[in-house]
């Protein structure tokens, strides 16, 4: 499969923008903003790069922040939503069309780099985490929102219960939900839907001569009640890595 391919659901930025125009809407806006700005010790006009943006949900937000962001997406779509949500709240984040894969930035280049939702659909994740310490400044920060978002589907008894999830979901609230289904040929590619995760991120930034500090369930801070309900048996996980002075 290759990557035209690979990436083709996300070609357009309408469906995922639907979710980001509700975030920007509610409560999560200022929720993502505490959550990951916390981590900044209050400093502004930092140098981030949001790694796959989307339709610029961190990129927006960081930006009315005070910060200088850069936002990346494979998806030329994706960068023409996020632009447009950009125009809508009067910031300016740069923001461009790249392959996580092949990253065009000089080494310590960025003061904190952030991802969500992700990783996950990665090829080759440990050469990614390689590369985003490799343009991070020394004592700059990685911040990455993730989940087993598909484990689900490679474990019977987890499988189960996810699917008791979307049938309470839809008794609940009406309408047919699912927490994440993947063509089988994606997830050939895509490693890290088979593994245990954080564990295993945390074992690779270890080999890659980081320290990760995790925090479970991001979910509880930012979530409306009905994903809290609905992805309960895949919650967020934070990643957070400080890179080292010697790296």
């Amino acid at each position: 499969m290759d990557q035209n391919e690979r990436y083709k659901q996300w070609e357009s930025g309408d469906g995922y923008d639907r979710y980001i125009t509700a975030e920007l809407q509610s409560f999560r806006k200022e929720a993502w903003k505490k959550q990951v700005t916390g981590h900044f010790d209050g400093q502004k006009d930092l140098k981030i790069l949001d790694v796959g943006t989307g339709p610029g949900f961190f990129a927006c937000i960081l930006s009315e922040e005070g910060q200088n962001v850069t936002g990346i997406d494979y998806s030329a779509g994706m960068i023409e939503t996020a632009k447009k949500n950009a125009a809508k709240l009067g910031v300016q984040p740069t923001l461009l069309v790249m392959d996580v894969n092949h990253l065009a930035f000089a080494d310590e280049t960025f003061d904190a780099i952030v991802t969500r939702n992700v990783t996950w659909t990665l090829e080759h994740p440990e050469d990614v985490y390689r590369e985003l310490l490799r343009i991070l400044k020394p004592e700059g920060i990685l911040l990455i929102y993730d989940a087993n978002w598909h484990r689900h589907l490679f474990d019977e008894e987890l499988g189960r219960k996810v699917k008791e999830r979307e049938e309470d979901y839809f008794r609940k609230y009406g309408k047919r939900e699912v927490v994440a289904n993947e063509s089988p040929a994606f997830l050939e590619t895509a490693p890290l839907t088979r593994m245990l995760r954080p564990d295993w991120d945390i074992k690779t930034f270890r080999s890659l001569g980081v320290e990760p500090v995790i925090t479970e369930d991001i979910g509880r801070y930012v979530y409306e009640e009905w994903e809290k309900e609905l992805y309960a048996e895949s919650p967020l996980f934070e990643i957070c890595v400080r890179k080292n002075k010697t790296l």
